[in-house]
């Protein structure tokens, strides 16, 4: 019998990790996507990479087990649950149909995390600021006032949308993971060829055929407006303003209207506007994901079963959404 050598003997016994620190609360959960081990704690999430992955051929015995933090928000954030907790309850190797690749399908769900969490964290940095300018407003004096700012509105308006054009792009590459790609081009552009070839396969699935449709003109509407931003024309640009003072002496917060032939934007308070884009993002991922599983669920036996909202006594993290069995009538969370 071969005996073991002693790095063979340290990588094969049992360890313990201390992930992150008390700053980051609890250990809520965990999940594997591409064979990474990702810790979800209440603020924040982790992935852990063990001393193989990085010494596959155990050279050195001093390499270490690493953890890196990869979201600076966890299970106690409504995006980290409407999205990514949602994709790990929805997305599972046993029950989806076998050519869906639910792996990729996750990492997407990663993706689409990162770019909502940016533009929240874009907003939330710009109502601070705009909080802090308005704290230094004085009365006027000698018939001067000083109009408050917000630094460097433009640039965060810019990434706002660019950020949240980025998350459209990755929902449509998630559609591509259960719909070819090809199929979803030639029936139309972007997302309106998501929303034909859901017309044409689930002509009997109204809701759906209505959701896909609000998402395609959602998205249109996010991208012609980075459009306005990166290709600016008399008839296609952005009118960002600053604080005005109005005839009426009343202090008007910063605006931002959209001027488009097909998606024009009214002018709206710039806070409200950045709040309003990242609900509907939340709401058309959470729900799109929801679709997209009930649509290519492996069949559970002869027990009825379907992708629906979990009874609110049954939620775990807050996730929403889940696999229902039918039991005696009433719907129950498959686990």
């Amino acid at each position: 019998m071969t005996k073991k050598k002693e790095i063979d003997r340290l990588r094969e016994s049992a360890g313990r990790i201390k992930v992150g620190d008390g700053s980051d609360g609890a250990i809520t959960g965990m999940m594997t996507i591409s064979n990474r081990l990702y810790i979800i704690k209440e603020k924040a999430i982790y992935v852990i990479a063990m001393a193989d992955e990085i010494d596959p051929k155990r050279t050195r015995a001093d390499i270490p087990n690493m953890q890196q933090i990869v979201v600076d928000a966890g299970s106690g954030s409504e995006i980290v649950r409407r999205i990514l907790l949602t994709a790990r309850e929805l997305f599972r190797k046993d029950r989806l149909l076998e050519p869906i690749d639910w792996n990729a399908v996750l990492i997407a769900a990663l993706e689409l995390l990162r770019d909502v969490l940016a533009a929240q964290e874009i907003a939330e940095e710009y109502a601070a600021n705009k909080r802090a300018a308005e704290a230094k407003v004085t009365p006027p004096e000698d018939r001067a006032f000083r109009l408050p700012a917000v630094p460097g509105i433009e640039a965060r308006m810019k990434s706002f949308i660019q950020k949240a054009d980025h998350a459209c792009q990755t929902i449509f590459n998630m559609c591509a993971l259960f719909y070819s790609e090809a199929e979803m081009r030639s029936a139309g552009k972007w997302l309106d060829g998501f929303a034909n070839v859901i017309k044409a396969r689930h002509a009997a699935n109204a809701q759906f055929i209505k959701f896909s449709t609000a998402l395609a003109e959602f998205g249109k509407l996010i991208r012609n407006t980075r459009h306005c931003i990166e290709h600016p024309k008399t008839t296609q640009r952005i009118e960002l303003r600053d604080y005005q003072l109005t005839a009426d002496r009343r202090l008007e917060e910063p605006t931002i209207q959209v001027i488009h032939d097909a998606t024009p934007i009214d002018k709206i308070a710039l806070e409200q506007f950045m709040s309003v884009i990242v609900g509907q993002l939340l709401d058309g991922i959470e729900t799109l994901m929801a679709y997209l599983a009930a649509m290519h669920m492996k069949p559970f036996g002869k027990i009825p079963t379907m992708v629906g909202e979990i009874p609110g006594g049954q939620r775990k993290d807050g996730v929403r959404f889940g696999y229902l069995v039918n039991i005696g009538g009433e719907w129950h969370k498959l686990t």
